[in-house]
């Protein structure tokens, strides 16, 4: 499981959200009808609007799956774990299952910045921290490759430096 990198964990989320349908904003299973993220410190400081928030499992591999992508500034949550979304849990960076993470990015070029809270994957080790909370797992919608769940929860996130550049940020995430 850490081997998974988290744009592998990003694409299993957006292939299986990407399945049937549902009354969400979008028509997709398993995405959330609010979400808000909260950054704090560097060069993002705001709030943001991050639906549609997936939550999905694979039956093909036994991986359950949250995440989101945020445009401008570019902000990717793609966390991963062993088993299907349950109930009331936590998922954490630290956690021998996890993959993925979240990241921001600003800049281009040269200026490009980046900050991450991500699991360890294969040799590389884990950067900042990430605590991603279901307070409440609701129906889920099948699909030929797995399920998709209405989901409640929140993320608190230590995102550090990946480019160099100094100070952490704080992500706070409200589905």
């Amino acid at each position: 499981m850490r081997g998974t990198t988290l744009a592998a964990t990003a694409v299993a989320v957006a292939t299986l959200a990407a399945c049937g349908n549902s009354t969400s904003p979008t028509g997709n299973p398993g995405e959330s009808s609010s979400c808000s993220i909260k950054v704090t410190g560097g060069p993002a400081t705001g709030t943001y609007d991050c639906r549609p928030a997936t939550t999905v499992w694979a039956s093909s591999n036994n991986i359950g799956g949250f995440g989101f992508t945020v445009a401008s500034p570019a902000i990717t949550v793609a966390i991963g774990w062993t088993g299907e979304p349950t109930g009331v849990s936590h998922h954490q960076g630290s956690d021998a299952d996890a993959t993925g993470g979240v990241t921001l990015t600003t800049g281009s070029g040269a200026a490009t910045q980046v900050w991450g809270a991500t699991a360890p994957s294969g040799a590389n080790p884990a950067h900042g921290s990430y605590d991603l909370f279901f307070s409440g797992i609701g129906a889920s919608l099948s699909t030929a490759n797995g399920k998709a769940y209405t989901a409640d929860g929140t993320i608190a996130a230590t995102l550090v430096p990946l480019t160099g550049q100094s100070g952490n940020i704080t992500v706070s995430v409200t589905f």
